[in-house]
C-alpha cells in the first residue's frame, strides 16, 4: 500500500475575493481549497473562475497543497464550466462536494480531459453517502474523505452542536473507511470563529478519533488546528521510552510503568515519533 501524505489543515478560502487568493502562501495551512461551491454567490462563480485561474497562472505557491472545491457533478454545467476554467492549472488536486461512487468514473474521465491531477478529496455531505464510504476510500484517484458537518446536519434535519454528538457515528465511519485504505480522513470545520476554547475542543476530539486533519474556515483558526493535531511532549517522552525499553530488551513485550507494552503499542509509538517529526518540519 502506497504512503499517503497526512495533512493537518485544509484551509477554504472563496475564490472570488482577490485578497485572500493573494494572501493564499502566508496563512500557514498545509492545504489551501480555493472555493467555487456554497462559498461563492451564483452571481460571481465566473468571477471566481476567472479570479482564480489568473492566481494560479502568475502564483506559483511555494509550501502549501492548494485544491478547489469545485461544483457538484449533479450541478453538470457549473462543474463543467469549473473544469474547463481550471484545465491545466499547477493545482494538486479538487474538493468534489456531494461525492458518490456512482459519480467516480465520470469524475475522473473528466479530469482527464481537463488536464487536471487524479487527486480527488470527496466531500462527504448526505447521510446515504456514509455506507458507501468504502467503496469512495478505495478509489485509486481518491486521496481523502472530508466531513461535511453542516450539510450532513441539515440533512438529518438536527442542530449543529459544539459537542457535536449528532455527527460521531459520521465522523467514526469516515475515519474507518479513510483508515481501511490509509487515505486522509479531515473533519468538518469549526464554524464559530471567536471561540477558541471550543475550536481547540473540536480539534483535539477530532484527532482522539483518529482524524488526520481538520479543514477551517477562517485563518485563525490554523495554528490551533496545528496545536491539537501535534503529539504532546508527555506523548513524545512515553513513545520514546517505550522504544528504548523494547530495544533495550530486544522484545516487543513488556512491562512500562506497571502496563503491559506489546507489539501494537510498540508500532503506535513508533507511528507517532514520525508524526512528531514531520510537524516539526513544516
Amino acid at each position: 500500500m502506497r504512503r499517503q501524505l497526512m495533512r493537518r489543515s485544509y484551509l477554504f478560502i472563496p475564490g472570488d475575493v482577490p485578497r485572500m487568493l493573494q494572501n493564499l502562501d502566508v496563512f500557514d495551512a498545509d492545504a489551501v481549497i480555493i472555493d467555487f461551491e456554497d462559498g461563492v454567490h451564483p452571481d460571481q462563480k465566473e468571477a471566481a473562475r476567472q479570479l482564480t485561474r489568473a492566481f494560479l497562472k502568475h502564483h506559483a505557491t511555494r509550501d502549501v497543497a492548494v485544491f478547489v472545491r469545485v461544483n457538484a457533478w449533479e450541478e453538470a454545467a457549473w462543474f463543467q464550466e469549473d473544469l474547463a476554467c481550471l484545465s491545466g492549472s499547477p493545482l494538486s488536486g479538487i474538493v468534489l462536494p456531494k461525492a458518490h461512487p456512482k459519480h467516480l468514473t465520470d469524475v475522473v474521465f473528466a479530469l482527464e480531459e481537463a488536464g487536471l491531477p487524479m487527486q480527488i478529496v470527496a466531500l462527504l455531505e448526505t447521510p446515504e453517502v456514509f455506507f458507501h464510504a468504502l467503496e469512495l476510500a478505495k478509489h485509486p484517484a481518491v486521496s481523502g474523505l472530508l466531513l461535511g458537518g453542516e450539510d450532513l446536519t441539515q440533512a438529518l434535519g438536527v442542530p449543529r452542536t459544539s459537542a457535536g454528538d449528532e455527527i460521531l457515528f459520521a465522523r467514526s465511519t469516515l475515519v474507518y473507511a479513510a483508515k481501511a485504505f490509509n487515505k486522509e480522513a479531515i473533519d468538518t470545520p469549526f464554524t464559530t470563529v471567536d471561540d477558541r476554547d471550543g475550536l481547540l475542543a473540536d480539534a483535539h476530539k477530532a484527532n482522539a478519533l483518529g482524524f488526520t486533519g481538520k479543514a477551517a474556515i477562517h485563518p485563525n483558526h490554523i495554528h490551533d488546528i496545528h496545536v491539537a493535531f501535534a503529539p504532546s511532549v508527555e506523548a513524545i517522552e512515553t513513545a520514546e521510552r517505550i522504544l528504548r525499553r523494547s530495544e533495550t530488551l530486544k522484545s516487543m513485550r513488556f512491562s512500562l510503568d506497571g502496563k503491559m507494552v506489546d507489539k501494537p503499542v510498540v508500532e503506535r509509538a513508533r507511528a507517532l515519533l514520525l508524526r512528531a517529526a514531520a510537524s516539526r518540519r513544516r
